[in-house]
């Protein structure tokens, strides 16, 4: 009798914990945002990891060929443009070229110039998390539109760096002007988490446009399978 109730319990608390778990997921799987910056420009962005242990850069590249993207944000890039530039450059023929080698890059089969890498305070200090960005002018006489490409990282993940992440970029949009403002990146973070829902507040109006389709992971213990969660994140100015 005392374990039938014991099981009860457990399959009580086990069903709460499921419907809390729903209710902060399910509003993020139904919800399909769209930007209408892009739509008007009429510009296709994506946002690719590209694996800094990259072992099949042709097939890499092909597929980002394949895509269709006017505009494409980078992450762990260095692998693939290492190898790669020449067959990206032919269809892709603005690219960012980072300094030291960092793993952020932007390419582009539309004019993109003003790369800049990093964002610096009025005394000429870094401030917020490495990016890379770049402008397009879509019309003349309109204000460009700004790309960025970003990463967050999970290993710098401690107690509480959740709210650091979001004070960082909070001081670096405190500089960096949202306006006409496209970000895209590997944020390692769910729609549902915390952390996102903090930078969620801090990047208004600029809103998260991106839906909850799975991006990692790619592979479990060397083996392909199907991505579970969405980590990576696109932000517009709508």
């Amino acid at each position: 009798l005392a374990s039938l109730r014991f099981s009860k319990r457990a399959a009580i608390i086990a069903l709460l914990a499921a419907l809390l778990c729903a209710e902060r997921i399910l509003p993020n799987v139904v919800y399909r945002p769209d930007s209408q910056a892009t739509k008007n420009a009429g510009i296709v962005v994506i946002s690719f990891n590209a694996w800094r242990h990259q072992m099949h850069p042709d097939e890499a590249a092909r597929a980002l060929v394949l895509s269709g993207a006017d505009i494409i944000l980078l992450q762990e890039a260095h692998a693939l443009l290492n190898t790669k530039a020449d067959t990206l450059k032919s269809e892709y023929p603005y690219q960012s070229s980072c300094p030291n080698l960092c793993d952020l890059a932007i390419i582009s089969k539309l004019p993109i110039s003003n790369f800049r890498y990093r964002v610096t305070d009025g005394r000429g200090s870094y401030i917020g998390p490495r990016i890379v960005l770049a402008e397009l002018k879509v019309r003349r006489g309109e204000e460009p539109i700004t790309f960025g490409t970003i990463h967050l990282y999970r290993r710098s993940r401690k107690s509480g760096h959740g709210l650091t992440v979001a004070q960082q970029l909070q001081a670096m949009f405190a500089v960096l002007p949202k306006a006409n403002l496209i970000l895209g990146g590997d944020f390692n973070m769910t729609p549902w988490s915390f952390t996102l829902e903090k930078i969620d507040k801090t990047m208004l109006p600029v809103r998260r446009v991106s839906n909850s389709t799975p991006t990692y992971p790619a592979k479990v213990a060397g083996v392909s399978t199907v991505p579970l969660f969405p980590i990576d994140h696109l932000f517009a100015d709508t």
